[in-house]
């Protein structure tokens, strides 16, 4: 990797020491117990990083959006470097990993009231490395009442609240930007029912479908998914 890494060990102590080299050259080195250590890159990837396949993000048994409409969603979402996006109803956090990828001077929070599912976002964060990425654990808009005011938001589940969290994201930021998701028909209907009450500017109203291609033999046979709309709004 074309980074850079300075370790300062024990300062203020006889052992103190600081070195600065490569990733190779710090493995090579001996540290104590009490170090620091800054990771520099001069040429950090500021492209969109999506979208990762299904298969890399741990899974468990939560639901994850899928690799082809998470990457249509967190394009549509439009984020900037540091945006503030809160990812509610996050399942395993694959959303929320891939956002925090793109918004690497941001912060994304990933609002889940299953503790399990909660759990497994963790381990996703440390896997992909995104410091930039926060557990809430909790329902929302409860849970959302204490953080910072976001620039977007995706809703991948809403637990039947779907117009409070709108409310409570409005409240917060009236520009916001808000990416909704719905699998079932009743989730359609409220979207559009809350996009009408709060009168929200629609962007885009998609439906995505997706088929996966499996191997049979010498054959590929399709296997379609759960057709998925998606919905672009934001605050007046």
């Amino acid at each position: 990797m074309d980074v850079r890494i300075t370790v300062g060990q024990d300062f203020g102590y006889e052992t103190e020491k600081v070195f600065t080299g490569t990733p190779q050259q710090i493995l090579e080195e001996h540290f104590g117990k009490l170090c620091v250590a800054l990771i520099e890159n001069d040429s950090p990837v500021t492209s969109n990083p999506i979208s990762i396949p299904d298969e890399e993000f741990t899974r468990g048994d939560a639901p994850m959006t899928k690799s082809e409409v998470r990457a249509l969603s967190v394009a549509k979402l439009k984020l900037s470097d540091d945006s503030v996006i809160y990812d509610i109803g996050a399942g395993t956090g694959s959303v929320s990993i891939e956002m925090a990828l793109c918004a690497v001077n941001g912060m994304v929070y990933a609002i889940e009231k299953e503790d399990p599912a909660a759990d497994l976002i963790e381990v996703n964060k440390l896997k992909f490395k995104t410091p930039n990425l926060q557990v809430i654990r909790g329902l929302a808009p409860e849970a959302m009442t204490d953080l910072p005011v976001p620039t977007h938001a995706f809703i991948g589940g809403s637990s039947g609240n779907l117009k409070d969290i709108v409310k409570c994201l409005l409240d917060k930021n009236p520009d916001i930007r808000i990416v909704i998701n719905s699998v079932t028909i009743e989730t359609l209907e409220e979207t559009t029912q809350v996009i009408k009450e709060f009168g929200l500017v629609e962007e885009d109203f998609s439906c995505i479908n997706v088929s996966k291609a499996r191997k049979l033999g010498r054959y590929h046979l399709m296997t379609a998914q759960n057709p998925v709309y998606i919905a672009v709004v934001r605050g007046r």
